[in-house]
């Protein structure tokens, strides 16, 4: 249906030079170490997933297993074993810290757009391709997710191969005399992969997307018997098995029964935290997410019409079948549906590969208007670092405009590719990258547990740490020690009493965002949504002798400001 990817002219690729040209992993991998490694290990762990993630595996290596991950001593059903396992295989290469944390993400985006350059190529042109793995590589919510020690880009990967292959096998041509050519080995090791990065979700978007090929969007007879769904689900299951059946068996049912009926099930019936149910939630976080390529939405809708065909259909399944998937999911998170993303992005690049060379592309009035919108909330966001009292600390400061001048680096990376110019367009990634590097540096300054890490770094590893009204899980990363999350006062007195405490955390004053709304509605003084200052310089008198250590920070996982007291007994 398309160019021959031996003859597609390279000039339109955004990034391909024109003579004797580097191969294309490495390119691409270039691109990601760009983007992608500068700060990555300054930005502290993301309470509350990132420390859990990141302390799992460390504990997972302390007590030599591989099956089951502990948090602080305890079970972690969270999320299957795989991330866990490359993990540790970055620990063991870069030692126990916040880039060998991340790097599995940067790794698993970086194969990502391998994949999909080489899809993109396949189907359509060595053009298309390249935009298409290059779009990947700079929206913003990859650049988000690649950079974080969780399980989505390991299982945004699996599912990216998966379709991949699916793609082949159903609208390719069929390799004649092999049962089981590579495709079919491809797709099902990554079902069963996926499956151990993140659980169903890796198998249900491959599934909903066959699905809505097949009944939706194309509605002609399928070739399944190339599927081999026979041996392949027993493939499948067998890798599952391998891990799982050890697993329930050690856990007696419990990793079943928490990992799915609380992670998944609930999760799906309950919102997360409390959160407010929003309609139309995942269209709308699409125009932040997908930053800056939703720009060229209209044009790649225009241009998929005048394409329609059996690949075209499968990569529009692909896309939507996870925005359906968590349509009527009670737990809203924008990432959630960033396993269609790929096929988003193959669709981009036969748009952008169709467009005269030398022209630009024209991505007419929708796009304008959606970068000036764009451009319009940076701004909006700098106006409120740097006016006014909303913001009063220097390091806050400097995030929010660093995650402003981001917004805007990829406003000004869509209007070049818009306008052709290959020249602006490194200019604006090296942009986003500062931007970036300076977010990392400004959070780390304002992170309150990595200012007690070196005076918890001082008490006595025989003694107990105890945590009072602050009970982040990022106090067990930075410590590397287990800790007593404690939610009474009275536990916290009867365990120093004990005199068994080498420290105590306590939350004396938080600030919380909604208490800056409060004061910006009313006029009135900021008041803190907690305030225990009592109960804490209480307990601090009780102990007379015991070394006091205030800080202030910023803690992210609830986006509020808080003050904190290290009680460290005699």
């Amino acid at each position: 249906m398309t160019a021959d990817p031996q003859t597609a002219s390279p000039s339109a690729s955004p990034c391909l030079p024109q003579k004797r040209p580097l191969p294309a992993w490495l390119l691409l991998l270039l691109l990601t170490a760009l983007l992608y490694l500068p700060g990555t290990g300054d930005i502290p762990l993301m309470d509350r997933d990132e420390p859990r993630f990141a302390h799992a595996t460390m504990e997972m290596m302390q007590r030599d297993t591989w099956l089951i991950p502990y948090f602080n001593g305890e079970y972690r059903f969270d999320k299957p074993p795989l991330t866990y396992w490359w993990m540790r295989l970055h620990y063991l290469l870069l030692g126990f810290n916040e880039l060998a944390a991340r790097l599995h993400s940067v790794v698993a985006v970086w194969l990502v757009a391998m994949v999909v350059f080489r899809t993109g190529k396949r189907l359509f042109s060595l053009t298309a391709g390249w935009w298409a793995s290059v779009g990947w590589l700079t929206c913003l919510q990859a650049l988000i997710h690649g950079r974080l020690c969780v399980a989505d880009m390991p299982m945004v990967l699996c599912v990216t191969l998966a379709m991949a292959a699916l793609v082949e096998l159903l609208t390719g041509r069929e390799v004649s005399g092999r049962s089981f050519p590579a495709a079919w080995w491809q797709l099902w090791l990554s079902l069963g992969a996926g499956f151990l990065a993140k659980g169903p979700i890796a198998l249900l978007v491959p599934v909903l997307a066959v699905l809505l090929w097949r009944f939706a969007f194309w509605r002609k007879p399928a070739p399944w018997r190339r599927l081999g769904m026979g041996w392949g689900l027993l493939m499948t299951l067998v890798i599952v098995s391998a891990w799982g059946i050890p697993a329930l068996m050690q856990t007696h049912g419990l990793f079943w029964k928490v990992g799915m009926g609380e992670h998944v099930v609930k999760r799906g019936t309950q919102a997360f935290n409390g959160r407010v149910i929003l309609p139309f939630y995942y269209f709308a976080t699409a125009f932040l997410s997908l930053l800056p390529w939703i720009a060229f939405l209209p044009l790649v809708w225009k241009h998929l019409r005048a394409s329609w065909n059996a690949q075209t259909a499968l990569l529009l399944g692909w896309f939507t079948a996870p925005y359906l998937i968590f349509l009527a999911y009670a737990t809203q998170l924008p990432h959630y549906v960033m396993p269609g993303f790929p096929g988003f992005f193959l669709l981009l690049g036969a748009t952008l590969a169709a467009a005269p060379s030398k022209q630009g592309i024209a991505w007419g009035r929708f796009g304008w208007v959606y970068a000036a919108l764009m451009s319009l909330v940076a701004m909006a966001a700098l106006s409120l670092a740097w006016s006014g009292s909303w913001v009063t600390v220097n390091a806050l400061r400097w995030a929010i405009t660093a995650g402003a001048g981001l917004l805007l680096a990829l406003v000004a990376l869509g209007i070049a590719a818009e306008r052709g110019h290959r020249i602006a367009m490194g200019l604006a990634v090296v942009l986003a990258t500062a931007c970036l590097v300076c977010f990392g540096k400004a959070l780390r300054t304002e992170h309150p547990v990595i200012r007690l890490a070196p005076e918890l770094a001082q008490v006595s590893g025989d003694k107990d740490l105890l945590a009072w009204g602050f009970t982040e899980p990022s106090l067990v990363f930075y410590s590397d020690r287990q800790w007593t999350m404690l939610s009474k006062m009275e536990r916290v007195k009867e365990r120093l009493a004990k005199g068994r405490a080498g420290a105590v955390v306590m939350l004396r004053r938080e600030w919380t965002l909604s208490d800056r709304i409060k004061q910006w509605r009313t006029g009135s003084p900021i008041t803190t949504s907690k305030d225990n200052q009592k109960e804490v310089d209480a307990v601090s008198a009780s102990l007379p002798d015991a070394r006091l250590v205030d800080v202030e920070g910023y803690n992210l996982a609830r986006s509020s400001w808080v003050e904190l007291r290290l009680i460290v007994p005699k």
